[in-house]
């Protein structure tokens, strides 16, 4: 087996890791979480007008939708995906709901939220939802008009939320360090192990990401990375895809998916399979879809690798 491209690579990696604390902040990406606007739950009389509660959900998709706050969830695509899951939006308040829905539609953030009328004036409640750590943050508005009047004000304290706060519904960021701690009972033993990787970041130039963090993490776990499946212990059949998803501010966003497969080499059993989503914005196309395929690649190698053990 050729060792120079590995020892090449290894170097590679370690280079990285003396970047200057200043540049890699500067180069850090913005998240631009992919959120779900579900349909408000009107309460006391008001709940005889369904329509109401219907008429604020999509005003404040449409309203977020134009500051571009966040990258949503087409309605279409989540009645479909609460249809698969036998869920209603109004009753969709158990965490293993929320995350099952959330994986669905490719969601990070449910916007849920219900009015009702007391004193003599309105009340709009929204609830911002972490799918994937059941964290919520809330807000509120009021006042004497229509409810639809309400969601202008409404809208501007859900988008503060979504751009200041929002790291506190989000789960940590993976990292190559990270997903390491969760894979300490996995040891290579230089086992060997081949990769076929397909990328596609929809640009000519081809986007090494997922191949890079997977050679990284099957390394410093002591295994050995073959070119011939026949002469692999496993093998680790991967696809990973980004598109453009948006424009949020100055930055541009990227929504990747990564399927991992992993087979015993010996008898094409299959050990393990899965997928993951994520969206990230940075200065430019091509580093937003890198570091998203990157990020989905870390989050599912945590989940899959075990099965190496």
């Amino acid at each position: 087996m050729n060792k120079i491209p590995i020892l090449l690579l290894t170097a590679c990696m370690l280079s990285l890791r003396f970047v200057p604390a200043q540049a890699a902040e500067e180069a850090a990406p913005i998240l631009v979480p992919t959120s779900a606007v579900l349909p408000f739950e009107a309460r006391g009389r008001q709940a005889e007008n369904d329509q109401a509660g219907k008429s604020v959900s999509d005003l404040l998709f449409v309203t977020l939708l134009e500051n571009g706050a966040a990258n949503l969830v087409e309605r279409a695509e989540l009645d479909k995906a609460l249809n698969e899951l036998h869920l209603s939006a109004a009753g969709l308040v158990a965490p293993e709901s929320q995350l099952q829905l959330g994986r669905l539609i490719g969601a990070k953030i449910l916007i849920s939220g219900s009015l009702f009328e007391t004193g003599g004036k309105k009340y709009v409640v929204a609830k911002v939802i972490g799918t994937e750590t059941s964290r919520v943050l809330g807000c509120s508005v009021n006042g004497r008009g229509d409810y639809v009047d309400l969601v202008p004000e409404l809208a501007a304290k859900v988008t503060k939320v979504l751009e200041k706060d929002v790291d506190k519904l989000l789960p940590a960021k993976m990292t190559a360090r990270s997903a390491l701690d969760k894979l300490s009972e996995v040891q290579g033993n230089r086992r060997p192990v081949y990769l076929s990787i397909s990328e596609d970041i929809q640009v000519s130039a081809p986007d090494p990401a997922s191949e890079i963090e997977l050679k990284k993490l099957l390394l410093a776990l002591g295994f050995e990375v073959v070119g011939s499946r026949s002469e692999a212990a496993f093998a680790l059949i991967c696809e990973a895809v980004a598109s453009n998803a948006s424009q949020y501010q100055k930055f541009s966003s990227a929504s990747a998916r990564v399927e991992l497969s992993i087979y015993s080499g010996k008898d094409n059993q299959l050990l393990a399979s899965g997928s993951a989503k994520e969206t990230v914005a940075s200065a430019t196309y091509i580093i937003a879809a890198k570091d998203a395929i990157a990020q989905a690649t870390l989050r599912l190698a945590g989940q899959l690798l075990p099965c190496l053990r």
